[in-house]
């Protein structure tokens, strides 16, 4: 049962004024220092479906017995506790759900209160605002007209509450950090995942003669899953004495006990998120990264968001790695203590409250990167098709913001670049903004002979005669300075050159950027195209994109234009470089990306940014 938002009020460090969670998504991290009240939300619902997961009951409010410890309560002054919980709309009913009131129809509210000095809670729901039952337990038979009689199974309504509550209770799902798939609790009234009790579930799914396809489907997945998180080919998986075996690549074999608690409590998590893969979980995991590396923790949990879409996830952590993840799939709100002792929590939803919250975890910028490569490039329209070409060849996965990012050098301050620390101080070293870099720059040559020249680029030829003799040296112990600096010169005049020179014509001789005149008043002239045909356009490999188009015009006479006009049309496009871009990229796609040695440089750039 997905949930939108959650309002708690009164429980343990939350004051009366409450805690508001709102816009949640399919991941939802929680970050904050120690004590600040992460882990009293999943306490919370943990406590709910201890005292409200029996005796459920239709046509009424549901009250439950509750013994509540006053510590449990803000302040420790037992005052009641509430809870609001709005539904999402786009939670999913078969015909089997008995149910007037659906969330993709009305506004679904679950609300609860706790009485602490009757020991008693009740659990109801409102639709629009109006709560179901009241007080005396009648039921509001119309919502508009207020109409409120005693309650019958055939009156609108009668079961929702029930059904509600009991699909939200059994969507709950609680992993604390430090649980192993073989604890058996004796305490009854704990809900913290036990995963002996999966193993027993998917000893039944194996012996399912009726269905094998799913014992096959279930270890198909899982050994796909568990070989990028543990990084190693995992081949089979088999249950062996209420115990699941392992067999890797390597022919070794461990049961689940060996594997460490860490990854048992993944394996036993995504084995009950994949049995339960068609229902909507609402997971709270606490601190996955107490008994995992950082490294499994984000793989992990690209999981949760890219495969197990139908749950909520809601994970409570002090690590870096995941911080580092965000995207639009994410939400994060973090939680500190005010002056009275209340917890707060707040959506981190600009980027001053991102700093915030990195400052709070005591995270310098030094120690978390904002983009794992910055792209160093000459101007903004370099950026533009760059960062095409990269959504392209990396099918979307790549983000500017995390896994790139540009800075722009201009290039005629190419020179004041270094990727050494050995030399002139007075340099700036593209190193020390991100621990890799990518030097991108125009070759600026006329000619193939011009760009063979040994005095080309002779800065740039003298850093990579550099790079080359520190990589000879190999200062790191398994890396060397190029799996962290690459460098790449246009093989063409310019970045312009890679551009497939029949859409390169088709955007500018587009509206807003073909030249309909020239000159002013008395010197007013109309000008024309020599050929509206594209494949008449000529933009060989090492000419000006500028100069190439502007020897397309033509006075509307016919007549040719003189030295000054086509310096003018010249002018006028390369001051607008960066609309240009922007209309060559909404029209770009992969077939038009085989130029010169564009696909080939493409694809070593996307690795290299994935590493």
């Amino acid at each position: 049962m997905k949930i939108d938002s959650i309002k708690l009020c009164g429980w343990r460090s939350y004051d009366l004024n409450g805690v508001y969670i709102s816009g949640l998504k399919s991941i939802n991290l929680i970050i904050g220092p120690n004590n600040s009240g992460k882990s009293n939300l999943a306490k919370y619902f943990n406590y709910l479906k201890s005292i409200a997961s029996e005796n459920l009951t239709s046509g009424t409010a549901i009250s439950v017995a509750a013994e509540l410890d006053e510590s449990q309560t803000w302040g420790w002054e037992k005052e009641k506790i509430n809870c609001e919980i709005s539904l999402s709309n786009d939670n999913i009913f078969t015909e089997d759900d008995k149910i007037s009131y659906t969330v993709n129809e009305n506004k679904v509210t679950l609300d609860c209160y706790h009485d602490v000095s009757s020991n008693t809670s009740v659990l109801n729901m409102k639709v629009n605002g109006k709560p179901i039952f009241n007080d005396s337990n009648l039921i509001c038979s119309n919502l508009e007209a207020d109409t409120w009689i005693d309650p019958t199974d055939d009156v609108a309504g009668f079961s929702d509450n029930e059904f509600y509550w009991r699909s939200f209770l059994n969507s709950l799902v609680f992993v604390d950090p430090i649980r192993h798939h073989s604890r058996n609790s004796n305490n009854e009234q704990s809900y913290y995942f036990d995963g002996a009790k999966i193993i027993e579930e998917l000893d039944k799914l194996r012996l399912d003669r009726a269905t094998p396809s799913n014992w096959a489907g279930y270890k198909r997945q899982i050994k796909q899953w568990l070989t990028d998180i543990l990084s190693e080919q995992v081949t089979n998986i088999e249950v062996v004495d209420k115990d699941l075996n392992f067999e890797f690549e390597s022919g070794l074999s461990f049961s689940l006990d060996q594997l460490g608690t860490g990854v048992s409590q993944i394996v036993m998590l995504l084995s009950h998120l994949w049995i339960n893969k068609e229902v909507n979980l609402n997971v709270f995991l606490e601190e996955p990264e107490a008994n995992l590396h950082p490294e499994a923790v984000v793989k992990l949990i690209s999981i949760f968001e890219k495969e197990l879409i139908n749950h909520r996830f809601f994970i409570t952590t002090h690590s870096p790695s995941l911080i580092d993840c965000l995207n639009e799939n994410w939400a994060v709100y973090r939680t500190l203590k005010l002056l009275n002792g209340a917890s707060s929590i707040t959506p981190n939803d600009n980027v001053i409250k991102y700093y915030e919250t990195l400052d709070s975890l005591g995270v310098k910028a030094s120690q978390i990167l904002q983009a794992n490569t910055v792209l160093w490039v000459e101007g903004p329209s370099d950026r533009i098709y760059l960062k095409k070409w990269i959504d392209i060849y990396s099918d979307g996965e790549l983000k500017e913001g995390k896994d790139y990012s540009f800075l722009c050098f201009g290039g005629t301050n190419l020179a004041s670049l270094t990727v050494l620390d050995d030399i002139d101080e007075n340099l700036i070293n593209i190193l020390s903004t991100s621990r890799k870099a990518c030097l991108i720059a125009d070759s600026d040559c006329s000619s193939q002979t011009s760009r063979d020249d040994e005095g080309f680029k002779e800065y740039l030829i003298s850093m990579l005669d550099r790079l080359r003799k520190a990589n000879a040296s190999n200062a790191g112990l398994d890396s060397t300075v190029e799996d962290y600096v690459k460098v790449w010169v246009t093989e063409g005049r310019e970045i312009e050159n890679y551009i497939c020179k029949n859409l390169f014509f088709d955007v500018l001789t587009s509206q807003g950027f073909k030249r309909e005149s020239i000159g002013q008043g008395d010197n007013h002239k109309k000008l024309s195209l020599k050929s509206t045909k594209a494949s008449d356009f000529i933009f060989e490999k090492f000419d000006s994109f500028d100069k190439a188009i502007s020897d397309c015009y033509q006075f509307d006479d016919a007549t040719q234009l003189d030295a000054s006009s086509l310096s003018n049309i010249a002018l006028s496009y390369v001051r607008k470089k960066v609309p240009i871009a922007k209309a060559v990229v909404d029209k770009l796609d992969k077939k038009h990306c085989s130029i010169l040695d564009l696909e080939n440089k493409l694809k070593d750039l996307v690795d290299f940014i994935r590493k």
